[in-house]
């Protein structure tokens, strides 16, 4: 019988529930802790993920392996519920990561490019650009989970990608430049000004009725 494969990223992955299964699982900013952003708890999930899973072994799959401490967490919460997982596999991996699971699954990690010992951070483009579906970090607020894109006001460059402190208002403004552009040209696409309920998520720090392009241009100005 085939390894059926659990992803945690169905932008590269498709889930397709016969092989391919989701997982929604992701880290608060600021912790370790993990959550998901679809309804009941990450533990809830888990379970359902058991119940529809015939194999009791999985693949577990990423886009990135970078300390592995997502996924190590994540292997025990699917060990909970007799879900062993045997192999990782990623697009791109740390020495580090490579290591470890090559030592301590059964079949391993595989993966694309390996990255070299002393690679600072890995960063995907998608986080910092405003209102990108799957991009930023999650922000857990008093409205519920919300997103953080990697650049001020709304996220800490530094810590999330490792952009020198010194560096950090540069950097962020040419992120809200680069978004206003591209936010300016939906616009103009769609023939009509895009607001924040229309994002794919909420992100921290704004409102529904909010225009896109004037949230952008605001935080620009606060900076």
């Amino acid at each position: 019988m085939d390894i059926p494969i659990v992803t945690l990223d169905k932008i590269y992955i498709k889930p397709d529930e016969e092989n391919i299964f989701f997982l929604d699982c992701t880290r608060i900013n600021g912790s370790d802790e993990l959550t998901t952003r679809t309804k009941g708890s990450l533990e809830e999930q888990v379970k359902d993920l058991r119940n529809r899973i015939k194999s009791r072994q999985v693949i577990l799959a990423d886009d990135v392996v970078f300390s592995g401490s997502v996924l190590k967490k994540i292997i025990s919460l699917l060990k909970g519920q007799g879900i062993e997982v045997v192999q990782v596999v990623s697009c791109i991996c740390t020495k580090e990561g490579y290591d470890y699971f090559n030592k301590n699954l059964k079949y391993g990690l595989k993966t694309n490019i390996l990255l070299e010992e002393d690679v600072i951070d890995q960063i995907c483009e998608r986080d910092f650009y405003f209102g990108i579906a799957g991009s930023g970090i999650v922000v857990k607020t008093k409205e519920g989970f919300m997103k953080a894109p990697y650049f001020e006001p709304f996220g800490n460059p530094n810590e999330r990608a490792s952009i020198p402190e010194k560096d950090s208002k540069s950097f962020s403004e040419g992120c809200i430049k680069r978004s206003i552009m591209l936010w300016e040209e939906i616009d103009k696409l769609k023939g009509e000004k895009t607001k924040m309920s229309e994002l794919p998520e909420k992100i921290v720090g704004t409102k529904e009725n909010d225009e896109v392009v004037k949230v952008l241009k605001l935080k620009g100005r606060s900076l």
